[in-house]
């Protein structure tokens, strides 16, 4: 797990905000970790992982280390890629 999204997970346990763990099996070569969680009735998906906006894929030589947002509540519900874990808390707080 990229060390965005452990620092992610972190920020969403210090402002109490419940998640949870959807990622797929530690085993599974093309393995994306996503953290699902609500808040002010508003869903949210974050991931990383192979194929991401941010993650990797077969077109980069490397992992780039960065968080992939989509919410119904954000950009018209398309996914935003490319972001820290406080970018992604500045979209769940309404600060973007």
């Amino acid at each position: 797990m990229t060390r965005e999204m452990i620092k992610f997970r972190k920020l969403l346990d210090e402002n109490g905000i419940e998640w949870h763990d959807a990622s797929d099996p530690a085993d599974d070569p093309l393995r994306i970790d996503r953290t699902h969680f609500e808040y002010n009735r508003f869903h949210y998906s974050v991931i990383h992982g192979y194929g991401t906006y941010g993650g990797y894929s077969f077109f980069r030589d490397e992992d780039e280390e960065l968080l992939e947002l989509m919410s119904n509540r954000v950009n018209d519900g398309d996914p935003i890629g490319w972001l820290t874990a406080e970018e992604v808390m500045k979209y769940v707080r309404g600060e973007r």
